[in-house]
Order: C-alpha cells, then structure tokens, then sequence
C-alpha cells in the first residue's frame, strides 16, 4: 500500500487582513476497485477565529459515493487550528474518478471564502482479465412513464348501470305485487281499461289500438287455455282451435289475421274497423271466461255427483258382507 499526503499551499486574502491558509489533499490507498473503501482525507491550516466547514457528502454526479460515516477532527497549534476530515467513500467504476467533493468554506469575521478541492480523485482498477478490462457499463435506462387511467368515467358509468339496475328490479318487483292475487280475466280487462286510457284512437294511432287490444286478448287465452301457446302462428292457432269449444275460433283467427295485416303489411286501419276489432277482442275474452267457468262448474257438479253415488254405494246394504253373511 502507497501512502501520500501532498500540501496544495493556496493564499486566500480576506477584506479585512491577509491570512494564510493551507490545504491538503490524500487518498488511502491510493488505488482500489470497484466497491473496496478508502479514505479520503481533506486538511486545512488556518489561523485561530476561522470557522472551516467541509462537504458533506460527494456530488450526486459523481461514481463515488459515501460507503461510511465522516470523522472531523480539529487541533490547535501555534496559533493555527488545524481541521481535518476524513471520508470513507467507495466507487461504483473504473478509472480515475473524481470524488465529487464540493469546496471547502472558510468563515473569517463573517466573510467567506472558498478553497476548491479540484482534481482530488482516485484510481479504480478493474478487477476483470486483461482482454475485459475496457469495460464499459451500460448506458442508464430511461424513466418508464406509467400510464394513468382516468377512472372518474369509469365510475360514473357503473355508478349509472347500477342505479338503472336498480330501477328496473324495482319496477319489475311492483309490478309483481300488482299483479298479486288478480286472476287472469282481471288482469286481461286491466290491460284493456289502461290501452283505452292512452286514447290511441283519438290521437290517430288506430292500427297500434287494434293491435295492442288483440295482443292483451292472444296473452289471457294463451294463460286460460294451454292450447292455444302465445309462440303460436295464427295458422298454428287456427288447428289448435278445433280441439277445444270454449273459444270462437273463427272469429278469433279473422281479428288475428287482420292485425297481421296491419303489424307485418303496414295496412291501414280506419277508425271504426279499429273500434271493432278492439270490442271483439274483449267479447271474445268475456265469452271464453264464461265458458270456462260453465265447464269449471259442470266439471264440479259432476265430481260432487260422483262423490255422492260413490258415498251412497259405500253405505248400500248390498256393499256390507256382514249383512249379506246374515
């Protein structure tokens, strides 16, 4: 290991009075490699009275940096302090690096003046074979820039499905408990009273009024009479319609046809054929509730007839084997 310790003499002159001031400069060791600490130590002989203040810590610039912490010492002698500070640094590359200690500051009566620590380096060598040794590191990276995402839409958008989300369940939930207890032909002549309510004849919307009455018509019959299924053509409807009694099936399939006409045709209808098939469709709702409930009825007389003989057979003297033992 190689020691030396070489005195720059620099002559600061103040304001006030000339003063002399001595600085110094070492590295021990000299050489080191990549990572190994040393200890660079900054001497400076001024008279009494002078305030010194040294760097705290190498230049964010620099490829050496603190490794350890900083020890100052201060000595009086002859009339001089001498003040002295020692580093414990380390370098992160090869070559002659500069420490990247900042000037030393010396305060005398308030006035300051500055002792540059220029050329204060060390040598790194590498620790690589021969051939390596003209290594060069690698280039810094640049910054990745992060993508920000404005979620504020985002959130006002969900924020928006879910009370849409909301509305919607509520009203479906209403609208079920409405409907709660009605039977079929209430809900029916419901359906009836609310499209007369919108007064679609007067507004001159007659193909929408025939077409809406018929369609509140097609959905009771589809619920009362499980033949005549609402996914059903008007053809479909037409063979349905013989193998039961308690709908007029022709006069059905003739209001079915014309709405046809007028949903997938685009025919127009006046006003007085729209009232027509309007009232039909509910003459045809009221007579099949009434048949239905005229075949409900006789279906009950006859099985209350059929309990009757049942119950009176049971009680027969002929039905009692200890009678007939007898």
């Amino acid at each position: 290991m190689i020691w030396f310790f070489s005195f720059v003499i620099a002559l600061l002159q103040a304001a006030s009075s000339p003063a002399q001031v001595q600085l110094g400069t070492s590295v021990r060791p000299d050489t080191t490699t990549v990572g190994q600490h040393f200890i660079a130590t900054v001497r400076v002989r001024v008279p009494l009275g002078t305030d010194v203040k040294f760097p705290l810590r190498p230049d964010t610039g620099a490829r050496v940096d603190s490794a350890g912490s900083f020890v100052r010492t201060d000595s009086t002698i002859g009339g001089f302090t001498e003040a002295t500070m020692n580093y414990v640094l380390a370098a992160w590359d090869t070559g002659s690096q500069r420490l990247g200690l900042d000037s030393v500051v010396i305060v005398t009566d308030g006035t300051e003046r500055i002792a540059a620590l220029n050329g204060f380096s060390v040598y790194v060598r590498s620790v690589l074979p021969l051939d390596t040794a003209l290594r060069k590191p690698k280039p810094f990276r640049p910054i990745v820039a992060g993508t920000v995402i404005n979620w504020i839409p985002w959130l006002i958008a969900a924020a928006i499905l879910a009370l849409l989300g909301l509305l919607v369940y509520a009203w479906r939930r209403w609208r079920r408990k409405a409907t709660r207890g009605l039977t079929a032909l209430q809900l029916a002549q419901r359906e009836f009273a609310r499209i007369d309510a919108e007064r679609l004849v007067e507004s001159g919307e007659t193909e929408r009024y025939a077409v809406e009455m018929v369609r509140v018509a097609r959905a009771y019959l589809a619920t009362t009479v499980p033949l005549l299924a609402r996914s059903a053509t008007t053809r479909e409807l037409a063979v349905a319609l013989h193998r039961t009694s308690a709908v007029p099936g022709d006069r059905l399939i003739s209001i079915l046809d014309e709405t046809d006409l007028l949903k997938f045709a685009r025919e127009r209808s006046s006003v007085e054929r729209a009232v027509a098939i309007g009232a039909e469709a509910r003459r045809i709702v009221n007579e099949t509730a009434a048949a239905l409930a005229a075949a409900n009825a006789a279906a009950r007389e006859a099985a209350n007839a059929a309990a009757d003989r049942a119950a009176a057979a049971s009680r027969s003297p002929a039905s009692n084997p200890k009678a007939d033992a007898a």
